[in-house]
C-alpha cells in the first residue's frame, strides 16, 4: 500500500533509519489505514529478543523504588523497550521464583542489590544481561561480578552525622532495619561522623511509616534519652515525625529527626524532614542505560557506576 519494501517499513517502525518525509508519510498512512500492529510474539521468535526489560524491587509501596522505576521507564521508553516490574516483598523465596519467571520473558534484568545471596547467584547463573542498583558493601561486586549502579550508604550517613554534630546533637538513636545489608553501612557512617556522640540502636522489623509511628514513644522517651533520631529510611522517619507531633514533642527544639532517600513527601511534612538524597530516579536511569548498552552490544563485563549522595537540610534538624 505504501509502495515500499517490507525492510523499509521495518526500519522505520524500529527506529533504525530515517527516510524522506514523503516516504514516511506514505508508510504511516498505510499503517493507519490497515490498522497494522506488530506481533510481539512473532517478533521475539524472529529476532530472539522481547524488547522488554525486567526490574525487580523490594517494596512497591516505598516511594524510593517508585523513583527508580520512573527513571528506568523513561529511558526504556525512549529506546523502544517495555518495562516489566516485579515486587519480591523482602522475601527470599519470592525473589527466587520471580527472577526465574522474569528471566524467561525479558532481554535483561535490573535488580536491587538487596536481593538475597541465593537470588543474586541465580541471577548470575541465568547469563541474562543484568545490572544491580543501590548500595553495595566494599568487595561485594568482586564477590558477585555483576554490573551495578552504586551509591555509598556510608558517605550518606557520614554527611548526615556531621550535620547533626554541627547542630549540637550529642545523643543519637538510630532506628535500624537489620534485614537490609545497607543498614550497617549507614550506622558505621554515623559513628565515624560523630565520634564524641553517644549512639544507641533500636532494631525495627519493618521499614514503613507504621513502624516509625509505633516505635516513637519508646525512641523519644527511652531510658537512654536522645536529642536526635536518625531513621533507616524516610518512611520510618515520616511515621516517627507524625507521632512526635501527636505526643506534643517539639521538633527540632527537643529532638531532631532525619532519614534517607529524599522521597517527595518529606518536603511537605511539618516541619519539613531533613534527609539524604539517594538519587532514586538517577539510579533507575543509569541502570537502564547500562543494561540497554549490554543488550545491544553483547558486552557482559562487570561495570560499576558510582553516584554521590546529597544532604538535604530542612527544618527537622535545626539547632537545639
Amino acid at each position: 500500500m505504501a509502495g515500499v519494501s517490507a525492510t523499509t517499513v521495518s526500519k522505520l517502525i524500529n527506529r533504525q533509519k530515517s527516510f524522506s518525509q514523503a516516504v514516511e508519510a506514505r508508510i504511516r498512512a498505510a499503517i493507519e489505514t490497515l490498522d497494522y500492529r506488530q506481533n510481539p510474539a512473532a517478533r521475539s521468535m524472529a529476532t530472539g529478543q522481547t524488547r522488554v526489560v525486567g526490574l525487580a524491587v523490594q517494596d512497591l509501596r516505598n516511594p524510593h523504588f517508585t523513583g527508580v522505576i520512573q527513571g528506568a521507564s523513561q529511558v526504556a521508553e525512549a529506546h523502544g523497550f517495555g518495562l516489566m516490574v516485579v515486587d519480591f516483598k523482602e522475601k527470599e523465596l519470592n525473589a527466587q521464583n520471580l527472577l526465574s519467571t522474569l528471566a524467561l520473558r525479558v532481554d535483561g534484568i535490573i535488580a536491587s542489590s538487596r536481593l538475597p545471596e541465593v537470588a543474586l547467584a541465580q541471577l548470575q547463573a541465568s547469563r541474562k544481561p543484568a545490572v544491580l542498583f543501590g548500595q553495595t558493601e566494599p568487595g561485594r561486586i568482586d564477590a558477585q561480578p555483576l554490573a551495578s549502579v552504586r551509591i555509598r550508604g556510608y558517605q550518606a550517613a557520614y554527611l548526615l552525622g556531621k550535620h547533626l554534630a554541627e547542630s549540637g546533637r550529642r545523643r543519637v538513636t538510630y532506628l535500624s532495619y537489620p534485614k537490609s545489608r545497607w543498614d550497617q553501612e549507614r550506622l558505621h557512617g554515623l559513628r565515624e561522623a560523630m565520634p564524641e556522640a553517644k549512639i544507641s540502636v533500636i532494631e525495627l522489623e519493618a521499614q514503613t511509616m507504621e513502624a516509625g509511628e509505633s516505635i516513637a514513644a519508646s525512641a523519644i522517651y527511652g531510658a537512654d534519652g536522645c536529642d536526635a533520631i536518625v531513621c533507616y529510611n524516610d518512611m520510618i522517619a515520616i511515621g516517627l515525625l507524625h507521632q512526635a507531633c501527636v505526643l506534643g514533642v517539639e521538633v527540632p527544639g527537643q529532638i531532631a529527626i532525619a532519614g534517607f532517600d529524599n522521597v517527595p513527601t518529606t518536603r511537605f511534612m511539618t516541619p519539613p524532614l531533613t534527609t539524604v538524597d539517594m538519587c532514586s530516579q538517577e539510579q533507575g536511569e543509569k541502570a537502564m542505560e547500562l543494561l540497554l548498552h549490554m543488550i545491544k552490544t553483547g558486552e557482559a563485563a562487570a561495570t560499576e557506576l558510582q553516584l554521590e549522595p546529597r544532604l538535604i537540610v530542612r527544618a527537622s534538624t535545626g539547632r537545639k
